[in-house]
């Protein structure tokens, strides 16, 4: 073979190499954009999802229960605190709870995380959170929706990640997350006046408290009313330390049971504080007259 012959030879799969590299790269490119616009595509639906405009915003948290109102009863090693719960807004949810409930799956289980100013979690067969052969690990799609939030006193459902890698949710699951509340500091207000959210949210936020920042990301399924002192106990358990937050004593849900709002009546927590009571009004009047 001649010299020239040879050089040929091996020129044509150097040019192969030099066009396949191309093409890889190229490829590389393409799917690199494909990506990148879904992933913007994924993320601006999720944010129109989670977009309200002000006429959507329907806070019923402090409206009065009826006496048929089904309410949660909480008995703990802490003392006892009720609850709400919302039926119509989360009803996949509360009919999974309530079922629950009825089991007695949350006697005797654990509150196993607490931080202060946020949130305690509870409703697991151990003390740590972790799952056990005992535990219910039924997963059901967030129920979303522009009455319930999160202020303290909410009950949440909790449970791991699901969806699709572009569209992640915080699946609904037999734990629970008890809503304490952030320190409204002058500095959080403000941004909180800033944020172009729903005026009337926005103070219901400021006069309550809660965890503006788990807004419609949960299922909000009940409303502690009652037994604040018991609750507020909890939200202030010492814990082993920062980086375990699990309580340093056991806090026990001893029972569970459902009931109505009739036979728990706790009406002094729905008073709207921009209302005057009637007592007020009929100072008002006599005052007037005098």
């Amino acid at each position: 073979m001649s010299k020239n012959s040879k050089g040929s030879d091996e020129y044509i799969p150097n040019m192969r190499g030099r066009q396949f590299r191309t093409y890889f790269q190229f490829s590389l490119i393409a799917v690199c954009f494909v990506l990148v616009f879904a992933v913007f595509h994924a993320c601006l639906n999720m944010r129109n999802q989670n977009r309200l405009n002000p006429g959507d915003v329907h806070i019923i948290q402090y409206d009065l229960p009826a006496d048929d109102d089904t309410v949660v009863v909480f008995e703990t090693n802490k003392g006892t605190f009720k609850a709400v719960l919302y039926e119509k807004q989360a009803p996949k949810f509360s009919k999974y709870f309530k079922g629950l409930v009825n089991d007695g799956y949350y006697d005797g289980t654990y509150v196993f995380s607490v931080e202060e100013g946020v949130y305690f979690m509870g409703g697991s067969k151990s003390t740590d959170g972790t799952n056990t052969k005992g535990t219910d690990k039924k997963k059901i799609e967030p129920e979303i929706t522009p009455d319930l939030w999160p202020f303290k006193g909410a009950l949440m459902s909790y449970g791991d990640k699901g969806g699709t890698f572009l569209n992640q949710k915080i699946m609904s699951g037999s734990r629970i997350l008890f809503v304490d509340s952030v320190e409204f500091t002058e500095e959080f207000i403000s941004e909180l006046d800033s944020a172009d959210g729903d005026p009337e949210l926005v103070e219901t936020f400021k006069r309550k408290g809660g965890v503006p920042n788990f807004s419609q990301q949960y299922t909000v399924f009940g409303q502690v009313y009652d037994g604040f002192e018991a609750y507020d106990e909890i939200c202030s358990a010492q814990v082993i330390n920062d980086d375990n937050l699990q309580p340093r004593e056991d806090i026990i849900i001893e029972h569970v049971y459902l009931s109505t709002y009739g036979e728990n009546r706790c009406d002094s927590f729905f008073v709207n504080e921009d209302t005057p009571s009637e007592e007020s009004e009929t100072a008002d009047e006599s005052t007037e007259s005098e």
